[in-house]
């Protein structure tokens, strides 16, 4: 079985990780994160938001609160290991 047999909706490569803390880029297209998004893999402790490096393919699931509303990433499963 595999070890990404959970579900993400989502999949892409992170293509700039270096706007913000609270921000990450997945296929051109921008995104919220922060503390409470849930890294599976190694997240560096007391950081604002995980840290995923440029390049990196990950799987991914978010929430909208409304229409015109940044996604924000609650879930990130990194794919290049």
């Amino acid at each position: 079985m595999s070890v990404f047999a959970q579900t993400f909706s989502q999949s892409g490569t992170v293509t700039d990780s270096s706007l913000s803390s609270d921000r990450l880029v997945i296929s051109n297209q921008e995104y919220l994160i922060d503390h409470n998004t849930v890294v599976h893999g190694l997240v560096p402790q007391g950081e604002k938001g995980p840290i995923v490096n440029k390049d990196t393919a990950i799987g991914f699931n978010t929430s909208r609160y409304t229409d015109d509303e940044i996604p924000y990433i609650t879930e990130i499963w990194l794919l290049n290991e």
